[in-house]
């Protein structure tokens, strides 16, 4: 009996080694692919009361009230199909991404009591009916996921992308889900995760400065591959390749923010030196980042992909690594302090940046104003502001605005109220005027109303977690 109840504490102490990261406080008994629930009766302060949480919320209803009428009803005709579950047309980004986006969205605002069936005096859906066009959404975008339907979308190049929205929106409304629509989310989450297990992480620039991909980083990349790990690991915690999922996304958030120099960066981060994590550079030296051979600042915000890891962790009461946030405080720095001189081009390594830096030259943030600057054009569109008023919440919120002359706190309501001022022309509460694919659009993506809508999740999720003060960081190994 001695023999057999030592191999049982021992099998019990292997299995616990699988579920959880070193130093963890609770240990499990035993490897388990279980979702754990968020446990919302843990937060308690309620919301913010202050001006900038107020029009976050207010942006956030208004993408709500878009997506359950004009959107829902009209743009997709989702109301029109009687199926259990939502033919969404097809397995591409234009089909999946906006339904995953719009998910998101929704299952933030109702989760968190944000929603609301009257808007700036245009009725909205009541939270039932909400919430019943949100679990349609979420459990037809697992439905239709190849681990649960032959042919399905998924195993793609930015399929982690869309499964950690759709996940993630799925984790939040677990409560609503019924159990087969359960196991449809948790199967599709699983599934993108351990598509990284061995993933080979891709770079822009080698170790030895050769551009392995001209033109084009590989930081929105890895940071929207790390999302799906993330999520993963905050929905199961005692996963048998929670481990594998954590260290993965650390190599790729890491990787994602890397400059050349890094590769001499003795600096630990989360168990190893910033050295020993990557293999090469996405990022340039003064924090810009090359995308459609430009420098680009809507590609500067893979650092809020990367950051999107510390919403989930909260909410599973867990620390965020501190990878999450590697060298963010150097991006959004030259967001608002970088100098851009007219004529100049200092990135001509770079054999496809033939851009000069346009007039007027100066900071791609502009004091006092919700402008941008972009240095090389911005081909899509010059009106995006959601993701710079979401970047300005996260770098409040985690902490990286400490190199900027001025905070997030300063840029968010300039780059905010841009965004509520232009949902305020219409009486559905979208943002954009125009037609998209349009080069002279405000925003030429298809995808640009889902988008705003996901960004305005992320933002109040992140603004009601530090109200909370649920926020950790750890620099722990796994």
């Amino acid at each position: 009996m001695d023999r057999i109840r030592t191999a049982a504490v021992a099998l019990a102490t292997a299995f616990s080694a699988l579920a959880l990261p070193a130093g963890s406080a609770t240990p499990a008994f035993a490897a388990s692919t279980a979702v754990t629930p968020i446990d919302m009766a843990s937060f308690t302060t309620g919301h913010p009361g202050d001006a900038n949480s107020v029009r976050l919320r207010a942006i956030l209803r208004n993408t709500n009230r878009y997506a359950l009428t004009t959107w829902y009803d009209t743009v997709k005709n989702y109301d029109a199909q009687t199926g259990t579950y939502l033919d969404f047309g097809g397995t591409g980004e234009n089909n999946i991404r906006p339904s995953a986006a719009e998910a998101l969205g929704l299952a933030v605002s109702l989760k968190l009591n944000v929603y609301q069936t009257g808007n700036n005096g245009n009725p909205n859906p009541t939270t039932s009916v909400a919430k019943a066009k949100t679990i349609r959404l979420i459990s037809s975008l697992a439905y239709r996921h190849r681990a649960n339907t032959t042919g399905g979308w998924g195993n793609g190049w930015q399929t982690a992308h869309w499964a950690a929205f759709a996940g993630f929106a799925g984790w939040l409304m677990w409560d609503d889900l019924t159990p087969a629509d359960r196991e449809l989310v948790r199967k599709m989450v699983e599934s993108e995760a351990n598509r990284f297990n061995t993933y080979t992480v891709p770079y822009y620039r080698t170790a030895t400065g050769t551009f392995v991909t001209p033109g084009d980083t590989k930081a929105e990349e890895n940071a929207w591959n790390a999302q799906i790990l993330q999520v993963a690991a905050a929905m199961m915690p005692d996963h048998p390749n929670y481990g594998t999922w954590m260290n993965k996304s650390i190599e790729l958030e890491v990787s994602a923010s890397a400059r050349p120099q890094d590769l001499t960066n003795g600096t630990v981060v989360n168990g190893k030196a910033v050295s020993s994590w990557i293999k090469g550079s996405n990022i340039n030296s003064d924090g810009t980042v090359v995308n459609h051979s430009m420098v680009h600042p809507d590609y500067m915000e893979s650092i809020a992909f990367n950051a999107t890891s510390a919403l989930g962790y909260s909410l599973a009461r867990k620390p965020t690594p501190q990878a999450a946030v590697f060298n963010a405080d150097i991006v959004y720095d030259g967001l608002v302090d970088l100098n851009f001189t007219p004529g100049q081009n200092p990135y001509t390594a770079d054999p496809t940046m033939t851009h000069t830096n346009a007039t007027p030259g100066g900071t791609i943030y502009k004091d006092g104003t919700s402008d941008i600057y972009y240095p090389n054009g911005n081909d899509w569109g010059l009106q995006r502001r959601m993701q710079f008023a979401t970047l300005d919440v996260f770098a409040d919120a985690f902490g990286f605005d400490d190199l900027a002359s001025q905070k997030g706190a300063y840029w968010e309501p300039y780059h905010a109220q841009k965004v509520l001022d232009m949902q305020n022309r219409f009486t559905d509460g979208h943002t954009y005027a125009g037609n998209y694919y349009d080069a002279n659009s405000e925003d030429s993506y298809p995808g640009r109303e889902e988008w705003v809508a996901h960004h305005a999740g992320w933002a109040y999720l992140a603004r009601w977690l530090k109200f909370q003060g649920a926020i950790t960081m750890t620099n722990q190994a796994y």
